[in-house]
């Protein structure tokens, strides 16, 4: 679930006329040389007026979009009129309405006039109703998606989403609401809701984030209900899982960070955070009362960031701008689970997480380590460590190379918990559990070919060929791992507000202890890999 988010259904005002462009004036003050004497925010439906007049297809599609309403664009911008004109913070508003996911182009410039500099915000919607479609098949394992998410919800920059799944475990319908900026300009709310074959979910999130890299305060509260079935599996069995369990889960954590130090350069910011959850699990077969066991931690963490971004193309998609965070960032944190909150003995739960990026002659690479445990009187009880590492050459115009690489180790991780690969996550011509285990490594390599960046002004298409390797395995056990490679198209909706493209791939799978050689179609949306793994175990 992102953070702190929700929609909301009000009303609104009609739409535009059909290709409209619409300017809106901001504030006019008086100003001397060099201070933005007025803002302008210039807002495109998704197709020109230009266009609109010689396509009704076009004309089609705006009349269905709701051009993104102003009070979003102005809501963002870091600068006022009245203030001196700064390139940096001109910078983060830029990215800032990027990140909205609604907008296929940004662009903020600047005009001298008799009246002093005036600040254009250019905007161009997408087009935000996301349909997205994903099969995957290994052998006779067949798994889906369906996900209709609309992100740009009556031009309010609200999401709402519904989603099927289905796959050997479970069927899942999943609703989601979220909405930025919803109280006080600042604060946003976020709901998800899934409703599975054996159990349900439910989160919620109010909070107010580090708005820009010179905001001083974030805060939030979370609460999560969870009663759910964990299926464990080892050795790749397929269909058999060694241990079900029922989980129970419901927690609430309140957190808030204060920066000491910020400005375009980077920041310091100091925080803490507090949970209290009540989970158990039992042996799913088992009737009767079920356990109750409540704990909860609180401590401080510290976070320091150096920023660097990257604006690069062809990244995702297809020629369009994408941000890329390069920024240096370390956080420590402390947090202590005494025998008072409900653990067995006093403890300790140090974390660590260092990230960073870089660019080079052809390209850009990311890095990230992160570790956390926790310490009692009797040494370590448990503990994560996620390794990764990504790079991404552009030897040519069209061409495009990605790798990635990620490493885990877990100690004593929870039931449900442990390292899962296989027809999702990592090798994907494998089948669902084929690796599993709390040791694992993964990495993969990607070619890809742009053959039409922007064909018709519609879509954008390539080609690509692959390879992947990783499993996992249990501790003081032989290592599982396995290989596939294959080719595939990538395609890429021009006017979509998601530069991610689709991904159709046939991989071949090369036999295991378990599994024989096959070949797997794999239809998906963005990379295949996550450039920054999770910790949360």
């Amino acid at each position: 679930m992102s953070a702190f988010c929700l929609t909301l259904v009000a009303l609104v005002p009609f739409a535009a006329p059909l290709g409209a462009q619409v300017v809106d004036a901001g504030e006019s003050v008086r100003a001397a040389p060099d201070t933005i004497r007025a803002i302008e925010i210039i807002r495109r439906d998704i197709f020109d007026p230009d266009e609109a007049k010689k396509s009704w297809i076009a004309r089609i599609v705006n009349g269905l979009h709701v051009t993104t309403r102003p009070s979003v664009v102005r809501k963002e911008l870091l600068f006022r009129a009245g203030e001196p004109y700064d390139s940096a913070r001109i910078a983060e508003t830029e990215r800032n309405l990027r990140s909205l996911g609604i907008f296929r182009r940004v662009l903020i410039d600047t005009v001298r006039t008799d009246s002093g500099l005036v600040a254009r915000v250019n905007t161009k919607d997408g087009w935000s109703t996301r349909t997205d479609f994903r099969f995957r098949s290994s052998g006779d394992e067949i798994a889906f998606t369906i996900r209709v998410a609309e992100r740009n919800l009556l031009g309010t920059a609200s999401l709402a989403a519904f989603e099927f799944r289905d796959d050997p475990d479970r069927s899942t319908i999943a609703l989601e609401f979220e909405r930025s900026r919803l109280i006080a300009n600042a604060i946003g709310v976020g709901i998800l809701y899934e409703d599975r074959s054996d159990g349900t979910v439910f989160s919620a999130a109010v909070g107010r984030p580090f708005l820009s890299l010179e905001s001083r305060l974030s805060y939030g509260v979370s609460g999560t209900v969870r009663d759910t079935r964990v299926l464990r599996f080892r050795d790749g069995i397929r269909g058999t899982a060694f241990e079900t369990l029922r989980r129970r889960r419901t927690s609430a954590r309140v957190a808030g960070a204060w920066a000491l130090n910020t400005g375009a350069e980077g920041y310091l910011r100091i925080g803490g955070i507090g949970e209290v959850r009540r989970e158990d699990f039992r042996d799913d077969s088992l009737t009767g009362p079920f356990p109750e066991t409540v704990t909860g931690v609180i401590g401080p963490f510290l976070q320091w960031s150096r920023s660097r971004f990257l604006v690069t193309r062809g990244f995702l998609g297809f020629g369009r701008e994408e941000d890329v965070n390069l920024s240096t960032t370390v956080q420590v944190s402390a947090l202590a689970a005494p025998r008072a909150f409900g653990y067995e003995r006093d403890g300790i739960g140090p974390g660590i997480t260092v990230r960073s990026g870089t660019t080079f002659p052809l390209g850009f690479g990311l890095i990230e380590a992160a570790a956390n445990g926790l310490f009692t009187g009797a040494g370590l009880d448990s503990g994560a460590v996620i390794l990764s590492g990504t790079a991404v050459l552009q030897p040519a115009e069209r061409h495009r190379a990605m790798f990635h690489a990620e490493a885990g180790w877990l100690e004593d991780p929870k039931p449900g918990a442990e390292f899962d690969l296989g027809l999702d996550i990592g090798p994907r011509a494998f089948s669902s559990h084929a690796f599993t285990g709390d040791r694992m490594v993964f990495a993969t390599a990607e070619y890809r070919y742009t053959v039409m960046p922007n064909l018709w002004g519609r879509l954008g298409w390539g080609v690509a060929a692959f390879v992947d390797h990783g499993g996992a395995w249990y501790d003081g056990f032989p290592r599982r791992l396995g290989w596939d490679a294959g080719v595939g198209l990538r395609i890429v909706l021009s006017r979509a507000t998601n530069p991610s493209p689709l991904r159709v791939d046939l991989a071949r799978r090369f036999a295991t202890d378990v599994e024989s050689a096959g070949w797997v179609l794999v239809i998906a949306k963005g990379l295949a890999f996550s450039l920054f793994p999770s910790l949360t175990r």
